[in-house]
């Protein structure tokens, strides 16, 4: 083998060992496993809001409350919004997270946020829905969605709707 091949070959190595590397480190899965969370139960007092007639310059929000009804721990994340028109909040004990909106638009300490309501205590999600941020007229529907603990309410979706005029 010549020294032109030798050093292809390498790169060629050096080259595959680095993007197997780079696939086992980024493709490793931080997510939250249900197992090792315990198991709690929940309820919510409603699943839809209607915000009712609006401006595009207007600002429109829900509230809704997420019970923990059982003796566990239970605990919520993976807060995300369906639009970037709509922002969500978590108060949980008085203390309010940052402003939660589409995964890809959320820095990693609120993509990586999970809170914890204590057995019998109650959150507050926070629904803020902004047409100036992405105008349309007419009615709209827009989701919050959540991870939970509670095995018969793993995945949670809320919604606000109104209409832009």
């Amino acid at each position: 083998m010549n020294a032109d091949t030798k050093i292809i070959v390498g790169a060629v190595l050096a080259s595959a060992l680095i993007i197997v590397g780079a696939v086992f480190v980024l493709g490793k899965d931080t997510a939250p496993k249900r197992e090792q969370l315990g198991e709690a139960s929940m309820s919510i007092d409603k699943k839809e809001a209607d915000l009712g007639d609006m401006k595009v310059t207007d600002e429109g929000s829900a509230t809704f409350t997420v019970m923990n009804t059982s003796e566990s721990i239970l605990r919520i994340w993976g807060v995300a919004t369906s639009c970037d028109c709509t922002f969500a909040n978590v108060t949980i004990a008085g203390v309010k997270t940052g402003e939660f909106n589409m995964a890809m638009h959320m820095n990693s300490t609120l993509k990586n946020w999970m809170g914890e309501v204590p057995a019998g205590q109650a959150a507050t999600l926070e629904v803020i829905y902004r047409p100036k941020v992405m105008p349309v007229s007419g009615p709209v529907s827009r989701q919050v969605n959540f991870s939970t603990n509670d095995p018969n309410n793993s995945q949670v979706e809320v919604s606000v709707k109104a209409t832009v005029l």
